[in-house]
């Protein structure tokens, strides 16, 4: 992909999320390079996340106490935010089957794939607007996550070729139950490794 085609891309994903998610699946790529092409993203995103804490330290030391072990180590948060992506892929693309949707799971996981991509671009301004601009930072945050909200129920519209936003939001919604259960048990299985090896 050319520079001018991902800034269209990118364009076209913040404004008309539905054709842009559609261009996507049309590239047809094998499921096996998407699989690691969600891994790399994890791994890049808990890299910009691990500088971002570092250079941002919280100021109140119970916060940080309180934070699962996950979010401690590079490496076990890389394997949280994986392993939450899997979950998220599989429960978007399970959840929308039983709702009548046509989509294959390499529908949903070059989606997701996609929206790593957005989110670690997101991440990197937001680094820097937190030292620079804490303010604006908190605002860009604010309004990426209602963003990201229009633009994943757009993605879920296609992937699923349901044609009707509703029935994408209610996937999104079934599908973040989905989530909640799948991430509790992944988090205990972390902290539980992280205790045996301590």
């Amino acid at each position: 992909m050319t520079q001018a085609g991902f800034k269209a891309l990118l364009v076209q994903t913040l404004f008309a999320p539905r054709r842009a998610a559609e261009g996507l699946i049309a590239l047809n790529l094998p499921q096996r390079w998407l699989w690691t092409a969600l891994a790399l993203m994890s791994v890049l995103n808990s890299i910009v996340y691990s500088v971002s804490l570092r250079l941002t330290p919280t100021s109140d030391p119970m916060a940080t106490a309180m934070m699962p072990p996950a979010f401690h180590s590079p490496v076990l948060f890389t394997m949280f935010l994986f392993g939450a992506l899997a979950i998220t892929v599989l429960a978007l693309y399970w959840i929308g089957k039983g709702l009548g949707g046509q989509g294959r799971m390499d529908d949903v996981l070059v989606l997701i794939c996609w929206l790593q991509v957005l989110r670690l671009i997101l991440q990197v301004v937001v680094a820097v607007l937190v030292i620079v601009a804490p303010v604006l930072g908190a605002l860009v945050i604010f309004t990426a996550s209602l963003w990201g909200i229009y633009i994943l129920i757009g993605f879920v519209d296609a992937a699923h070729r349901f044609g009707n936003m509703f029935k994408a939001a209610g996937v999104i919604v079934l599908a973040m139950v989905a989530m909640v259960v799948g991430l509790s048990i992944l988090l205990s299985i972390i902290g539980v490794a992280v205790m045996g090896g301590a």
